[in-house]
């Protein structure tokens, strides 16, 4: 059975995860072929780089999304292994993350928060990592820098720093040296970024651009019926999995409560900047990172294997249905 298969850390789950993937991004690969190309219209620095080589080439910016959707899933994978989150090696966390970012084809275009998001989830692990160390000025600056180098990309993603200032709080990191290495680490890129600029005599151009990219409002997406059903199923089902997992809580060591902690705050403020004019259906990869493992998790709370099996064929049913309805 596919939960079954899913969850757990063999030969087997490593290669249905890719081909699942594949199958999942078909209709973008195959059948979508809008011209659009998000944020090209004073474009933060990096993502412009690649915009003048990418744009117009719809297969090759697809095969980038679904390559940095692989990487995620294996990545929110590794982050559950290494931590134990899950009480056992599994797949199944990966598994949900594609569920999560597949239902709504737009969010499977290629789009500057694909390239902020494994930063943002580095910085993540970079945190845990320092979790215990004497002096974790170095891991709260190297979470800063590689969350704002992922700016350069998507502008709005500077102001996940406060998710990041969150997690020092949770892991009990939060000092007036790790501020204030957070803080250099979040200023350093755009120091350099300014003095490319400025030594080409394009300064007053990237100000203006970073300003822009900062306070532009998102255009608002028109839902349809499905999508309305679609996100009331998933919001149920995030509610029910917070709910879950805070309840066992109590019984997991110190760290896993804090790591939870860590992945409800990032569902909450996902959501919470979803909601507002300046976040879109953008946010999602970044959203589903929290809510795969909170979800995940719950998945395997669920005390029937028939259940275990349902929800992930009913996971999966929504999302397909998601690709042509929405």
């Amino acid at each position: 059975m596919l939960f079954r298969a899913l969850n757990r850390n063999d030969i087997v789950a490593l290669v249905l995860l890719p081909l699942l993937l594949i199958a999942f991004w078909a209709n973008t690969l195959l059948f979508d072929v809008s011209p659009s190309f998000p944020n090209d219209h004073n474009p933060m620095p990096l993502w412009g780089l690649l915009i003048n080589t990418l744009k117009s080439k719809h297969l090759l910016t697809s095969l980038i999304s679904m390559l940095i959707a692989l990487l995620m899933m294996f990545g929110v994978n590794r982050i559950v292994n290494r931590h134990n989150l899950f009480n056992g090696q599994t797949n199944l966390p990966g598994f949900v993350y594609l569920l999560l970012v597949s239902a709504y084809l737009m969010a499977q275009k290629l789009h500057p928060v694909w390239f902020f998001t494994p930063l943002l989830m580095l910085g993540i692990e970079r945190l845990f990592a320092a979790s215990g160390q004497r002096k974790p000025m170095k891991w709260c600056f190297e979470a800063a820098l590689w969350l704002s180098t992922g700016s350069l990309f998507y502008a709005k993603g500077i102001y996940f720093i406060a998710f990041l200032w969150t997690v020092m709080f949770i892991m009990r990191l939060m000092t007036m040296r790790t501020f204030l290495a957070s803080l250099l680490g979040l200023i350093l890129p755009y120091l350099f970024a300014f003095a490319y600029y400025f030594w080409n005599d394009q300064s007053a151009q990237f100000l203006s651009d970073i300003f822009e990219n900062f306070i532009s409002p998102i255009a608002f997406f028109e839902h349809s019926i499905y999508s309305q059903i679609y996100n009331g199923i998933i919001i149920a089902l995030v509610f029910i999995s917070i709910i879950s997992v805070v309840r066992i809580l109590p019984a997991l060591k110190i760290i896993n409560r804090k790591h939870f902690r860590v992945f409800i705050w990032l569902v909450v403020l996902s959501v919470a900047a979803a909601i507002t004019p300046y976040y879109s259906l953008e946010v999602m990869p970044i959203w589903a990172i929290g809510t795969a493992i909170i979800v995940g998790r719950f998945f395997t709370l669920v005390q029937r294997r028939t259940l275990q099996e349902i929800f992930i064929y009913m996971l999966m049913a929504i999302t397909l249905a998601g690709q042509f309805l929405i």
